[in-house]
């Protein structure tokens, strides 16, 4: 009688169409074939910019970002595609990194509650965006650096570098036995 997460009816609900396992969601968008009497949408709407995205995409199995804004929610607790998450807050694009054989990662951070997460991209994602969130650590580095070396000779804090020390030579006792 309730709903899943994702917002279709479940089986006794459903309106029957055309397709062979497909129904109708309470949304009215097509929803997927029944597994283990659910029914997944297979399409939904990104809270952060609207767009439509299909969960049919290249390279993942359990797609919880938008291909447009990189943008997520936070649905999974352990193990992807698991959607037991109770915060359901929006999860931000904030980083890049390589996998393995070359594969990107997307980072995540929840703007709910912190949590970082790791998400495969995928084939049809905005090349754009990707390509910002790489070039983002060379662009505001950690460290801010000077933009010249202090002319006075001090190491920029108003003292003077120290020299370093000579290292003591260890004795050896060179005494045959």
């Amino acid at each position: 009688m309730g709903t899943d997460l994702l917002g279709a009816r479940a089986p006794d609900q459903s309106v029957r169409t055309g397709r062979r396992d497909a129904y109708v969601c309470s949304v009215l968008q097509v929803c997927s074939e029944r597994f283990f009497g659910l029914v997944f949408a297979r399409s939904f709407s990104c809270e952060h910019c609207g767009v439509e995205v299909s969960l049919d995409a290249p390279g993942t199995t359990h797609r919880n970002h938008c291909p447009s804004c990189l943008w997520s929610r936070h649905l999974d607790r352990n193990v992807p595609g698991d959607r037991k998450a109770d915060c359901a807050g929006g999860m931000e694009p904030i980083a890049v990194t390589v996998r393995g054989e070359g594969r990107w990662v997307l980072i995540h951070r929840c703007t709910n509650c912190g949590r970082l997460r790791l998400n495969k991209t995928a084939g049809d994602d905005n090349v754009l965006l990707l390509m910002r969130l790489a070039a983002l650590p060379l662009t505001m580095p950690f460290v801010p650096f000077a933009a010249e070396p202090p002319l006075n000779g001090s190491n920029g804090n108003g003292t003077k570098p120290r020299k370093p020390r000579a290292r003591k030579k260890a004795a050896t006792d060179a005494s045959p036995a």
